[in-house]
């Protein structure tokens, strides 16, 4: 599937529901192109997230393999099997719905109690005659999705959405972090979520004026950068790693070189200003790290992506928040032990909009998301 050629026409994830997914009991959300999540330490934002990780997991048949990775069932249903029977996760597409129930077995994993798949026939039908069958049997170890995501039967439809559900983090800038190391020349399908393959995947793209947009976009916050030096490993033409010139030096320098927020800041603008974006683009707190101007030309290159794609991002910063319209906001609190999330009412704002940011209101605790 040609991502970009076929945005028009594509489904878009129009609505949400989970319950007894780790803090989540209940929960029930509109998705628009914009979805940005504000709220405290601990109350839920990081959980809503771990959704669409979840639910890749199993796509791939991941499922027992990422249980045991998280010490058990009781780890992720909500407050553990005593309290919890199952795991209930309903996403609403244009045209088709994608449903699992998962419930804890007795040695501490978790089997498929049911897996869903409805749909409609196509846009036209104004009757939008549903249709619906189960994936796989109940006791399934793994999901019944296809294996190969495809844009053919309505179940490949759906695993090709799917596949795209990656939460891009690029926190990890420690000497070791995977951006500085050296990657694999082809490996140039996607932007991986830790920027892993970001000198491949920017010199797959270097003829694009989206790479020029890059480029540019990069001098705004780091006037002393003028390009990528993107050339395989000397002696290993199978390897690369990312390499910069410095304006008005002969000498080359590496990722290693650049400070921490600049480049955190180059894998976003890579993420939101490449040629071909996902279905979804899921961001956790990306404003670590990044200057208040950079925050800024972050917000606007979220803005432009999300009219070619959707958006979900958390956030923590009042700055970043700033630039954004109260109705793009998911205010997420911690009540009763459990995590809320909830669309802000234009009720709620419009009194206090002429005077201050809609960022500036979360953190006078107008707007609730506040410890």
């Amino acid at each position: 599937m040609n991502r970009q050629e076929t945005m028009s026409d594509r489904e878009r994830l129009d609505r949400l529901r989970v319950a007894g997914f780790k803090s989540i009991e209940q929960l029930d959300v509109r998705l628009k192109d914009l979805n940005i999540l504000i709220g405290a330490n601990g109350a839920g934002k990081s959980n809503f997230i771990g959704v669409f990780r979840f639910v890749n997991q199993i796509l791939h048949k991941n499922l027992q393999f990422y249980v045991s990775q998280q010490l058990g069932a009781d780890k992720l249903l909500f407050f553990g099997r005593k309290r919890t029977e199952a795991i209930h996760i309903d996403v609403e597409f244009t045209l088709h719905d994608y449903s699992l129930t998962l419930a804890p077995d007795a040695a501490g994993g978790l089997l498929l109690q049911n897996e869903t798949l409805r749909y409609s026939k196509d846009k036209g039908d104004l009757l939008r005659v549903t249709r619906g069958y189960q994936l796989g049997a109940a006791g399934a170890r793994e999901s019944g999705l296809p294996n190969r995501p495809t844009t053919g039967a309505p179940a490949g439809q759906v695993a090709a959405y799917l596949s795209d559900w990656k939460v891009y983090h690029f926190h990890d800038t420690s000497e070791s972090a995977k951006v500085k190391q050296p990657g694999r020349i082809g490996e140039t399908d996607i932007l991986l979520p830790q920027a892993d393959n970001l000198a491949a995947f920017l010199r797959s793209i270097r003829e694009t004026f989206a790479y020029r947009l890059i480029v540019q976009t990069i001098q705004r916050v780091a006037p002393f950068f003028q390009d990528f030096v993107l050339e395989p490993e000397n002696g290993n033409l199978s390897l690369i790693r990312l390499r910069w010139r410095h304006r008005g030096a002969d000498d080359t320098f590496d990722a290693s070189d650049f400070s921490d927020g600049t480049l955190r800041f180059i894998c976003l603008a890579t993420l939101l200003l490449q040629p071909r974006l996902p279905t979804i683009l899921l961001l956790d707190e990306p404003e670590l790290g990044l200057h208040p101007y950079a925050l800024q030309l972050l917000a606007g290159m979220m803005r432009t992506a999300a009219s070619k794609t959707q958006i979900i991002a958390s956030t923590q910063s009042v700055t970043l928040a700033n630039q954004f319209s109260w109705e793009d906001l998911i205010v997420v609190d911690r009540v009763a032990d459990a995590s809320r999330f909830r669309r802000l009412e234009a009720k709620e704002v419009e009194q206090w909009l002429d005077d201050y940011a809609i960022g500036e209101l979360w953190e006078k605790n107008i707007l609730g998301g506040t410890p």
